[in-house]
């Protein structure tokens, strides 16, 4: 383990002190903590999405991936349990620290290594991973400082994957503005296609796709009362609309709640940008 403090980033005694997978403060869910269901709830479409960008043609065995700002470690752990080999980055030193607990108790402590350190800043050499991923951590971010460098880190040739909340979805906006906890508002900066745009200015090629209109609702089964087969179902049933209403509306895609943007890193002139609405 591999240990490196950055000291300029305000959000860190936030995250310290929330020790939650689903970042309401409840620090008693870690005794409830239960890998295997967490990771049913952690694929949903949208990570399905991602690892198959991430995997690409030849698997994630011995891959180098970076995952900056790792939560709980559920999406590390699954990553080094497909023998990659995974380092992970995040200002919250507890987080970390029960990150690693979980790594040796599941026996791939040997296929992560730990860093604590803040996005803007990350403490590595130019072109040392083959992709790079994040779940909701650009949101908290300087965006172009943390995005250019992702670049650097990353190989010619390599992946970024990163999977944001966007700002417009109207159920999330009502959840964010009466339900979520006040601190969100001043430590997150959610995505729009403006942010969207500025990741081309690091990386030579942009592909984006959005996920869950109604099908936020579904979300309800995992973090109001937890359900994995509602979940799953609900899922199923309400996904189904939105990609027909997708289809029958693009534009609607603006009010996603989530986007999935995957970046290839070449040299190249212009970037080649498809963000379609």
């Amino acid at each position: 383990m591999t240990e490196q403090m950055s000291n300029q980033n305000p959000q860190r005694e936030y995250w310290a002190r929330n020790l939650d997978t689903k970042n309401l403060g409840d620090n008693s869910a870690l005794s409830r903590f239960n890998f295997d269901e967490e990771l049913e709830f952690y694929f949903s479409p949208e990570q399905e999405y991602a690892l198959k960008k991430l995997w690409g043609e030849n698997g994630l065995r011995g891959k180098r991936i970076l995952e900056i700002g790792c939560g709980l470690g559920v999406f590390a752990l699954f990553l080094a349990r497909q023998e990659a080999q995974v380092y992970v980055v995040d200002i919250a030193q507890k987080r970390l620290e029960f990150l690693k607990a979980q790594a040796e108790r599941l026996g791939v402590a040997n296929r992560i290594n730990i860093i604590c350190g803040a996005a803007e800043e990350l403490p590595f050499r130019e072109n040392s991973f083959d992709a790079v991923y994040t779940k909701s951590a650009l949101i908290h971010t300087n965006l172009n400082r943390a995005s250019s460098e992702s670049a650097r880190i990353l190989k010619a040739g390599g992946v970024g994957v990163f999977v944001e909340p966007m700002k417009y979805n109207p159920l999330a906006w009502i959840y964010r503005r009466f339900f979520a906890p006040g601190e969100w508002k001043s430590i997150t900066t959610y995505f729009d296609r403006g942010r969207l745009r500025m990741l081309p200015q690091s990386f030579g090629r942009v592909r984006v796709r959005y996920f869950y209109l109604l099908s936020f609702a579904a979300f309800f089964w995992q973090f109001a009362f937890r359900s994995v087969r509602q979940f799953k179902f609900w899922l199923r049933f309400l996904g189904a609309l939105d990609g027909a209403l997708f289809k029958f509306c693009p534009l609607l895609r603006r009010l996603s709640w989530f986007a999935v943007v995957c970046v290839e890193k070449k040299i190249i002139r212009y970037a080649d940008i498809d963000i379609k609405p």
